[in-house]
């Protein structure tokens, strides 16, 4: 796990409304995506895939080095292709995005 501090690193968190008989098979879509376009592209960190205990959401937390590095990957992967490809992944399961915000970490507490 990457070592998270203050003011680096930017984040995206994307929220999904999925129905729960889809909710595994929206996260395998999605990293498959990650696996494919943007796992090896530099700048980018992690993205983890949270599932919602009643299966009605999924959170994706990306984290990549900054916002430039985010958005250049999608114009270095092929942008049309990737949407074209996540926007099949939500319709199959039956997901709406609910939001998608970027952060920057502010404030970390740990116990290491």
């Amino acid at each position: 796990m990457p070592k998270i501090e203050e003011n680096q690193l930017f984040t995206v968190i994307i929220e999904w409304e999925v129905n729960p008989k889809y909710q595994q098979e929206l996260i395998n879509g999605l990293s498959n995506q990650i696996d494919t376009y943007f796992k090896d592209y530099d700048g980018f960190i992690s993205a983890s895939f949270h599932a919602s205990e009643d299966g009605k959401r999924v959170i994706n937390y990306a984290q990549w080095v900054s916002r430039e590095a985010w958005s250049n990957s999608f114009q270095a992967s092929g942008r049309n292709e990737v949407q074209t490809t996540n926007d099949e992944i939500i319709k199959n399961c039956e997901a709406t995005t609910l939001k998608l915000n970027s952060y920057h970490v502010a404030k970390v507490i740990e116990n290491i």
